[in-house]
């Protein structure tokens, strides 16, 4: 490869690594992604005339609680470039002031670059709750100056802040710990989430082949190039016509889910196409010219992954029981025979009341989506 590179595609090349993974691949392309995101800092930047969009990412892997290996994906991520020179993590669990700290502390050739990995998204927000939400927000769009005056009166600063964060959650702890309003707007609207449900199926104890080893230098050899990586990046004219058409339908379409939840993230999608689009060029060359085929790629990351992000926020809503509606409805789902009341107030008895199973199923069944036979319930097909 030319440009000291060893691979001609970092992400093509990850994928085949950790490929032994049960991890979804998604997870797997998305670590990746936030991977190349963190080491080319604010050092890599897209002028967009009234501020500089720098392509740092805050995605969230989301899926059942211990179902799809979140965490595991991210720990292969990290162990690839954990040691790339420039590169500074945040703790697991943290505070919103630890947060501001480290990002201060981080100060170097200048900027203040950091990545937090948060395998329990759930506690980084509960930490400081709406604070860490408000903080979080501020600090995403890489401001040359972040500044905060603190309950005695003095003030915390951070220089040319860069967070670039990838976390894990479940939509359960969506549902009952983000409140309702942040849902859509502020801080959700900068989130790429990418929701999977079911993992691949490999075996107990992986095992890498000796080409897979040898991947594991190799990428980091190349993350680290790519973090030498400085220049402002621009379209070709190709590709800046693309945009420029593709933003202007955007405007009079922008939500193809039709979920007013995500709206804020649709709107905000413009920018997140382009930051992946620098991305996928750091992936593959030193060049600072996005091509079409570039956004082509970009949007089609993007476009895999929205039909599922409705199901991160399934349960999110005025109703209390939303949570215990999907939860018995997927039950009923994976059941061929139906289940009688007993049995599903046997197996639910910890979360809903008698009473509040009859209103669940009595839901359930007046949307269509559960018929009643013989005393069982199950799933209409």
């Amino acid at each position: 490869m030319t440009d000291g590179r060893l691979l001609p595609n970092w992400l093509e090349a990850y994928l085949v690594y950790t490929a032994e993974s049960r991890s979804p691949e998604e997870y797997h392309l998305w670590t990746g992604i936030s991977c190349i995101a963190a080491v080319l800092r604010r050092q890599v930047w897209f002028d967009m005339a009234y501020f500089l969009l720098y392509p740092n990412l805050y995605v969230i892997l989301v899926g059942p609680a211990g179902r799809c290996k979140k965490s595991t994906a991210m720990r292969i991520g990290k162990g690839i470039f954990r040691d790339i020179p420039g590169v500074d993590f945040t703790a697991d669990s943290t505070t919103r002031e630890r947060l501001i700290q480290d990002l201060a502390t981080s100060y170097k050739d200048g900027q203040s670059p950091l990545t937090a990995h948060s395998s329990e998204f759930a506690s980084l927000l509960a930490s400081s709750q709406m604070d860490m939400v408000v903080f979080l927000t501020d600090i995403y769009d890489c401001p040359m100056e972040w500044s905060h005056k603190t309950k005695t009166g003095g003030t915390q600063k951070i220089k040319a802040p860069y967070l670039n964060l990838l976390g894990a959650t479940t939509p359960d702890w969506i549902a009952r710990a983000m409140p309702l309003d942040t849902i859509g707007i502020g801080l959700t609207s900068r989130i790429i989430f990418v929701y999977q449900d079911t993992p691949r199926i490999k075996d107990a104890f992986p095992v890498l082949s000796p080409e897979q080893k040898q991947l594991h230098e190799m990428l980091k050899h190349d993350l680290t190039h790519m973090a030498t990586l400085n220049h402002q990046m621009t379209f070709s004219p190709e590709a800046k016509k693309f945009y420029e058409d593709w933003d202007r339908g955007q405007l009079m379409n922008p939500n193809t889910t039709n979920d007013p939840r995500l709206n804020g993230y649709f709107e905000r999608k413009p920018m997140h196409l382009i930051k992946i689009a620098m991305i996928l060029v750091a992936a593959t060359r030193d060049t600072s010219v996005m091509e079409l085929e570039d956004l082509h790629n970009a949007l089609a990351l993007l476009s895999r992954i929205e039909p599922s992000m409705v199901k991160v926020f399934a349960n999110v809503g005025k109703n209390p029981l939303n949570v215990d509606i999907e939860e018995i409805f997927t039950t009923l789902l994976v059941s061929k025979e139906g289940v009688s009341l007993g049995e599903l107030l046997d197996r639910f008895k910890h979360s809903v009341r008698k009473e509040e199973l009859i209103e669940v199923l009595d839901t359930l069944v007046t949307i269509g989506k559960v018929k009643a036979v013989a005393g069982r319930y199950m799933a209409v097909r």
